[in-house]
């Protein structure tokens, strides 16, 4: 790929545990908090990180509000902050701007608000008004709709990493020529049925918040993860901050789904997006799980002289963006180039390297 033509990250929105905006979740990664508390009785019992500083007012009129999921909330808030932060307007540009949104829990919140007056007092229970929001593009509905893009949308659905399939699917629209602009979000937000589900299979964390690497289990988070993607010429066309350089992509698939093939996807993975350039920063995508960590014990071994991966999902929870809470993270780190490994308790393994990351 030419210079002219690479692609490059130019807005940044962020909601997330900590706090909305990127100046919060700089703060957090720089101190190493933890985000976990015990959660509001309105999103489960038990603990987890839960975006309740989240503040919408003044960005999502309370009409439309009162009427969104969670995961539709924090997305519309976060990709206002990265049409900002990128200068972009969609009513200007928005059709030849595109929007991909990478979830796993989206629709499921409306799913069960939805479904409970149903089983409680029958069809009437049931509320029209809530059944839109309980298919998984809900968010790239609204956001779409909100902003004014009109350019190729997709919803992927990738488990852990659904944002990486949403980042690889904007890559292609920019090297087709199909948008000019692609908007990339990750999203997720908790719910009850979520919380109960995960305590039912013994998926959370046993001993209080996870660790990275002990095989323990995890707490879940949610929020959003908000990207601009452009090709260099069209971002420089225009006189925008470059943020980062997408460098490189890998999705490589297992031959079936035990761990030592998966674990072998995400290894050859990992050195397609570094045979060019050894990484001064590594975003882990494990953070306690063994299902997780498994798969990256591996690359640590094989490359003792890379820095250690750090784990954003300590801080901010685990189905945060599927994903796009470890892109968010790569973008905190200055300089690069930044590995991102992505595993997969299922389906495609992905890497990413980023470059000349600036804040």
């Amino acid at each position: 790929m030419s210079p002219e033509s690479s692609i490059v990250i130019t807005g940044l929105g962020l909601v997330l545990p900590c706090g909305d905006g990127v100046e919060a979740a700089r703060q957090s990664w720089i101190s190493g908090q933890s985000c976990f508390s015990e959660l509001p009785p309105n999103l489960g019992v038990g603990r987890g990180a839960a975006c309740t500083a989240f503040q919408p007012a003044g960005i999502i009129p309370p009409m439309q509000l009162r009427r969104l999921d969670r995961p539709s909330r924090f997305a519309w808030v976060a990709a206002h902050q990265a049409l900002q932060d990128a200068g972009l307007d969609a009513r200007i540009h928005g059709e030849r701007m595109g929007l991909t949104v990478g979830t796993l829990t989206g629709g499921s919140e409306a799913g069960e608000v939805f479904m409970r007056p149903y089983f409680e007092k029958g069809p009437e229970g049931a509320s029209p008004m809530v059944f839109p929001n309980c298919v998984a593009n809900a968010a790239s509905g609204h956001v779409a709709m909100a902003f004014g893009i009109k350019g190729p949308s997709s919803t992927q659905l990738e488990r852990e990493n659904a944002t990486f399939a949403a980042l690889d699917q904007a890559l292609h629209w920019l090297k087709q020529g199909m948008a000019d602009a692609v908007l990339v979000i990750g999203t997720d937000g908790l719910f009850p049925l979520q919380m109960e589900l995960l305590r039912r299979t013994g998926r959370f964390s046993l001993k209080g918040d996870p660790i990275a690497n002990a095989g323990t289990g995890y707490l879940p988070g949610e929020g959003a993860q908000a990207f601009m993607l452009e090709t260099r010429a069209h971002a420089e066309s225009r006189g925008a901050r470059i943020r980062a350089e997408v460098a490189s992509i890998a999705c490589v698939s297992p031959v079936d789904s035990s761990p030592q093939a998966r674990a072998h996807a995400l290894a050859i993975a990992v050195e397609d997006v570094t045979k060019d350039a050894a990484p001064t920063a590594w975003i882990g995508g494990s953070a306690g799980s063994s299902r997780l960590d498994d798969l990256e014990a591996a690359l640590r071994d094989a490359h003792p002289q890379w820095p250690a991966p750090r784990f954003p999902k300590l801080l901010w929870g685990e189905f945060c963006g599927v994903g796009g809470q470890l892109l968010a993270a790569a973008l905190l780190e200055e300089g690069g180039p930044v590995l991102l490994s992505g595993p997969a308790t299922f389906g495609c393994q992905y890497a990413v390297l980023l470059r000349e990351v600036r804040l």
